[in-house]
């Protein structure tokens, strides 16, 4: 093929390729993108180095939601043409897009130094600017917001391992109990015992209500009166008599006498609350099932005497039950009281701003500052002329020299003669 039919091949490829380009300019106005995208294409494959068709692709993609390949092209068409800054510009949107704003906004001052004074790029420039400052604002609100709930999170879990570790010491504490409450021994009984509950007497009694731990111990008003949860309430009334009679302090000569017969009251005054009674029946009650259904699982895999007794596991299970019950109630307590001290805090701080807004009040109403606002007041200027002073102000006086207001006495005798 000869030089000339060459170059009116190359001629027709171009012309093609432009109209393939006017055809993609109508479509990506009319927010067809993927036609545009297409069109574009064709004109790039008959002119691969066009850097209008590279910019005007790099759009439509970047409108068709492809970030990536509108930064492709981009990256293209500054190649093929650096000192154009539609590239720079087509460069750096891509990046905006792709949430690289320091990245964009270097790309934009390039694409300045090659066109000073480009509105388009010193606006894309400030939006880019904005966009990083939303952007990071946001990032430092998550952040926060992730902190906040990090924090709130080990506040929470050190709470909760606070309240399980002391749970857990307390229980260790109570794990103890069993042995040391063995140490207070009933005396052996006589071979004519009657089946009753046998008092002995006041020094046992001290022993047995004053054990080591006994806060814990007589939590269980049943153990304290030494009665069954079936008992009357003449039965309630019987043994409070005995017991708190045998070691009254007026009766007892036991110096602990007064603190024995405290821990005897306040099991008595549990008794008598119908509402306390019966939720301590159906604590114990609740436990016990709970033991003995535990027993016929072991006796599965154990014999009976291999077991420990039945009723010392009764009596602990019991004991630990009324403690936990304690301490729940303890925490519960301290928790309403730090309430309430943060509740008084606060209001104490709203009467401490209320008093120092009286006082405000108070001390701006004296009359000096009122003296001061009026002469604020008379001070002001109006039609750009001063108003006269106070103590500038004179009487009028009339054409005989005398003053307006002032009467002379001695008139009525010039007219009487």
């Amino acid at each position: 093929m000869s030089d000339e039919a060459k170059d009116d091949a190359l001629e027709a490829a171009l012309a093609q390729a432009e109209q393939f380009k006017a055809q993609g300019n109508e479509a990506l106005k009319q927010e067809n993108y993927p036609e545009a995208i297409c069109l574009y294409t064709a004109a790039l494959e008959l002119d691969p180095t066009n850097a209008v068709y590279l910019s005007n692709r790099s759009a439509a993609h970047l409108s068709n939601d492809s970030k990536t390949k509108a930064l492709r092209d981009a990256e293209a068409c500054i190649e093929a043409k650096p000192e154009w800054w539609k590239g720079y510009i087509r460069k750096g949107a891509a990046e905006h897009a792709l949430g690289r704003f320091d990245i964009a906004q270097s790309t934009y001052y390039r694409g300045l130094e090659k066109d000073p004074g480009n509105k388009s790029l010193e606006q894309a420039i400030e939006d880019v600017r904005r966009a990083a400052d939303v952007h990071s604002k946001k990032l430092k609100e998550e952040n926060a917001a992730k902190e906040a709930a990090r924090f709130k999170k080990e506040e929470e879990d050190n709470a909760k391992k606070e309240e399980e570790d002391l749970l857990a010491s307390f229980m260790n504490e109570v794990e103890e109990l069993e042995d040391q409450a063995n140490t207070v021994k009933k005396p052996e009984p006589s071979s004519n015992r009657k089946k009753e509950v046998e008092f002995f007497d006041w020094e046992f009694q001290i022993k047995r209500l004053l054990q080591p731990h006994y806060e814990w111990i007589n939590l269980n008003p049943f153990f304290v009166l030494m009665l069954d949860i079936d008992a009357t309430d003449e039965e309630i009334k019987q043994h409070y008599r005995k017991l708190s009679s045998m070691v009254h302090p007026d009766k007892c000569p036991d110096p602990l006498a007064r603190e024995a017969f405290e821990e005897i009251k306040k099991a008595h005054d549990q008794m008598i609350n119908e509402d306390r009674r019966k939720l301590c029946i159906r604590t114990i009650e609740n436990i016990v099932s709970d033991v003995e259904k535990e027993r016929r699982k072991k006796l599965k895999k154990f014999k009976e005497h291999e077991l420990p007794p039945i009723e010392e596991v009764k009596e602990k299970a019991i004991m630990k039950a009324f403690a936990m019950i304690e301490q729940r109630r303890r925490n519960l307590e301290q928790r309403e009281a730090s309430q309430r001290q943060r509740e008084a805090n606060l209001e104490d701080e709203l009467k401490e701003k209320e008093r120092a807004a009286y006082e405000h009040d108070k001390e701006w109403s004296k009359n000096e500052r009122r003296e001061k606002r009026m002469g604020n007041w008379t001070g002001f200027q109006t039609g750009g002329k001063k108003a006269k002073k106070l103590n500038s102000w004179a009487p009028e006086k009339r054409k005989d020299g005398k003053k307006f207001g002032v009467l002379d006495t001695d008139d009525y005798k010039k007219n009487w003669k």
